[in-house]
């Protein structure tokens, strides 16, 4: 008995189906530099709005980029602005990365927790930590830049909500 899936030489199926992969920014924000600190405590800060809504295939990327100092931070978080206000506070972020006074970190709300790694001296560093979709919750609407510490730090920050399609090739 013949295969019906097999005619032979005269016809030849074949069913190509392609999906390409498929990633675009639905949000991305720079920010190339903080403005110089107007208290004696240093820090400086900038919260930016957004919204991370539904969907299975979505990633945030943070991008931090600085001159490295013993004494200097240079942080990014993400969280619920619950109270409306208008900057992220410190109980309202549910995730902060970025480097503090020499080690590179990921502070974890969730998971009550932060991880440091990565020690490293002074010099020109560039870092980029990427989270995944079962990580991010639909409510997060605010990121907060934060700048602390002596010297100069010229930060360079960037962060993007990346929805990213699939691929899927049937022959």
């Amino acid at each position: 008995m013949r295969n019906p899936f097999i005619i032979g030489s005269m016809l030849k199926l074949s069913v190509l189906l392609r999906f390409a992969a498929l990633s675009f920014h639905s949000y991305s924000t720079e920010v190339l530099s903080l403005p110089p600190p107007e208290f004696a405590d240093t820090e400086v800060s900038t919260n930016f709005t957004f919204a991370v809504g539904e969907g299975s295939n979505r990633r945030l990327v943070f991008t931090v980029e600085l001159v490295a100092t013993p004494t200097n931070n240079v942080e990014i978080a993400v969280g619920c602005d619950a109270d409306e206000d208008g900057s992220l506070s410190l109980d309202e972020a549910a995730l902060t990365v970025g480097y503090d006074c020499g080690e590179w970190m990921v502070r974890s709300a969730v998971k009550n927790s932060v991880t440091y790694f990565d020690a490293v001296d002074s010099g020109n560093f560039r870092r980029t930590y990427e989270v995944r979709s079962r990580s991010i919750d639909p409510s997060w609407n605010l990121v907060k830049v934060t700048r602390r510490g002596l010297g100069v730090s010229s930060e360079n920050v960037s962060f993007s909500l990346v929805e990213s399609g699939f691929g899927l090739t049937i022959r």
